[in-house]
């Protein structure tokens, strides 16, 4: 039987149609299971030790301080007879990210952390949230607190702003800071020397999402319990992490306002001081996990090649949460620190490296 012209094509066309339905579908499913799968392996996974210390500690001192611009800041403080240490996170956190940390450094030092402005309970002013902004507002805690000799420790974000301080507030630096601490962070989001990270494609996908969220509200992802939450922030964790790690990271996530993850993530893509961080003198150390995604060791070496004088700590097995994941680390890195600040050297990233290893 002669078929009529375009006969063939006609009903071809509707079969393979649903083939292409059907094959969309089964890769659909495939990504279902295998996001609950994550979910599932990552709601297993526990350190009874650890997790308990992850808890946000109650007997802190809240503070509000007025910032430059009309906004507030919040600060928790607890109290220490050694050398302040101050605590800077990173973007989407809040102060209780550090609560391991905070529980080993408390009672030798003055511990102090913030909720970076438009995060947590912390209010942005006229200047919104930028690395410029929040770097006055570290001015801001230093002064208002009357903190001296302080080490500074910035995450991710928070070392932005910690560069940014470092090279905009110079004076205020060398009154007040002793030593400075880049954790898990990067002196230019977009490259440095041709090296680049997940972070600033992390950052664009913020900024250009929250700016659609902000048009259409639904288009807002809310970081509910899900495991496509949890299948999604896992990535940022080095292989050991806890369901209690991630779950504390997702509720952070879902208390920050769609305008701060935009102007961040806008702040984060543009941050570049890697012309002008070379300049500013000051003992520093740089701290980095090996399995770090988003600002992986290649930034923090060139980060600490651009210090003079820094000492570079990779930490084996650990993510870009290194707070969370390694607080025992992190806390004994700024003990010697510390230390060799007192007596005027700097060794402790060798040191370390070495214990990491052992």
């Amino acid at each position: 039987m002669v078929r009529p012209p375009g006969t063939v094509s006609n009903v071809k066309a509707p079969t393979k149609l649903l083939g292409t339905l059907g094959g969309l579908a089964l890769v659909g499913a495939a990504g279902v299971l295998t996001t609950r799968a994550v979910g599932e392996r990552v709601r297993r996974s526990s350190d009874p030790a650890l997790d308990d210390e992850l808890a946000r500690p109650t007997d802190v001192t809240h503070l509000e301080l007025p910032t430059h611009d009309g906004g507030s800041l919040h600060v928790v403080e607890v109290p220490g007879e050694g050398r302040p240490v101050v605590l800077l996170h990173g973007v989407t956190l809040q102060w209780w990210v550090w609560s391991a940390v905070i529980r080993r450094l408390r009672g030798a030092h003055r511990v102090v952390a913030w909720d970076m402005r438009g995060h947590g309970r912390s209010r942005a002013g006229t200047d919104g949230v930028s690395l410029e902004a929040a770097a006055t507002d570290l001015v801001t805690l230093l002064e208002r607190l009357d903190l001296r000799d302080a080490v500074v420790v910035g995450h991710s974000m928070g070392g932005m702003v910690l560069g940014r301080f470092s090279v905009q507030h110079r004076d205020v630096m060398a009154e007040r800071v002793a030593g400075r601490v880049f954790l898990a962070t990067s002196a230019a989001s977009l490259s440095i020397k041709g090296l680049s990270g997940g972070l600033v494609a992390l950052a664009g996908a913020m900024a250009s999402l929250s700016r659609a969220g902000l048009r259409n509200p639904r288009l807002v992802y809310g970081w509910k319990d899900t495991d496509l939450s949890l299948a999604l922030i896992r990535p940022v964790f080095g292989r050991h992490a806890t369901a209690r790690m991630v779950e504390d990271v997702r509720e952070m996530l879902s208390e920050v306002p769609a305008g701060t993850l935009a102007e961040a993530g806008a702040s984060i893509a543009s941050h570049d001081v890697s012309e002008e961080l070379g300049a500013v003198e000051g003992p520093a150390m740089v701290v980095v996990g090996e399995e770090d995604r988003l600002t992986p060791p290649s930034h923090a070496s060139a980060l600490a090649g651009l210090l003079e004088g820094a000492e570079l700590l990779r930490l084996p097995t650990v993510g870009h949460q290194v707070m969370q994941e390694a607080p025992d680390l992190l806390a004994a890195a700024i003990e010697r620190f510390d230390a060799d600040l007192a007596h005027g050297t700097v060794r402790v990233g060798d040191a370390l490296a070495a214990e990491a290893g052992a």
